[in-house]
């Protein structure tokens, strides 16, 4: 059957089938197997809860990142976000984070970022009802700005980024209730498994570019994995590539990348690769110029 029916802690709505559609993103059955939970019910909310301080303690992890957070009611993270923290907190971890998937507009994630803000508070000491929420996310807006730039060949589009972050500034809450003062603590990428890696379609040292924007910029530098090993099969993981292994594979034999064949056939567990060690000296500046920021 189809329709919301009080006694089921699931949606029952029909498929996921338009991402754009408001009313099937956020309560449609995704891939057609997997029933949305219905994430606005307190029983649902308690049940979410309970099973998160169990994964903690039993995993002993030390922060979240989550998956699509557009797909889910701000009042789950109202008050979800908060119990994960104080129960983290009552384990000794005083700074657990929850970043989110921001693969939305910065109107969008403003509102779970912090406290929040929607689009009448911008710029103003005013916030979206309850406690914090998200300590921040991986951003998107800055990515494509120089994807874009790099793969298509124009450098002109590496000015979004600094008109992103400005415009970004005065949407977001970046107050952290844990350590009692604001925090830009957005992740910046260069490649994820929903995309062609960058070094697929350009080369080495634009990928190597790339690798040290992300280092200095503000927010937290997110590595990909295999970046480091120069891996560079085409295509993404939604058609099943771009998800190579570190370890010995035989099966990436069957696209060669390089006239010796595809890096990602051999052991990738390697500390002494040109590119790990670039990455290394990346972290080493980092650490040195920016290790004691926001210390003092």
């Amino acid at each position: 059957g189809h329709g919301t029916y009080p006694g089921s802690d699931f949606h029952h709505n029909g498929d996921l089938k338009d991402y754009f559609e408001p009313w099937e993103i956020n309560l449609g059955k995704i891939y057609g197997t997997m029933d949305d939970l219905r994430l606005e019910s307190p029983r649902v909310q308690e049940k979410y809860i309970a099973m998160t301080k169990a994964l903690i303690a039993s995993t002993d992890v030390d922060g979240f990142r989550v998956d699509t957070p557009m797909q889910v009611p701000l009042s789950f993270f109202k008050a979800w976000a908060p119990a994960v923290r104080d129960f983290a907190k009552s384990l000794g971890k005083d700074r657990f984070g929850m970043f989110g998937e921001f693969y939305v507009t910065p109107a969008r994630y403003a509102t779970m970022t912090g406290r929040g803000r929607d689009n009448t508070m911008y710029g103003t000491e005013k916030f979206i009802e309850g406690e914090a929420t998200l300590k921040g996310g991986i951003v998107y807006s800055y990515y494509w700005y120089t994807f874009t730039a790099v793969v298509y060949g124009q450098a002109e589009l590496a000015d979004g980024l600094p008109l992103a972050y400005e415009e970004e500034a005065g949407m977001m809450d970046i107050f952290d209730p844990m350590s009692n003062r604001s925090e830009y603590s957005m992740w910046n990428f260069c490649n994820n498994h929903d995309n062609w890696r960058m070094q697929s379609m350009t080369g080495t040292a634009q990928m190597r570019m790339c690798l040290a924007v992300i280092s200095f910029w503000p927010g937290v530098p997110l590595h990909y994995a295999g970046d480091e090993q120069d891996l560079n099969t085409p295509g993404s993981a939604l058609d099943g590539w771009a998800r190579e292994e570190l370890s010995v594979s035989m099966a990436w034999r069957a696209v060669r990348t390089t006239p010796e064949g595809n890096p990602a056939d051999r052991d990738n567990f390697d500390m002494t690769s040109s590119s790990y060690r670039y990455v290394q000296c990346l972290n080493a500046m980092r650490r040195a110029y920016f290790g004691n920021f926001g210390s003092e």
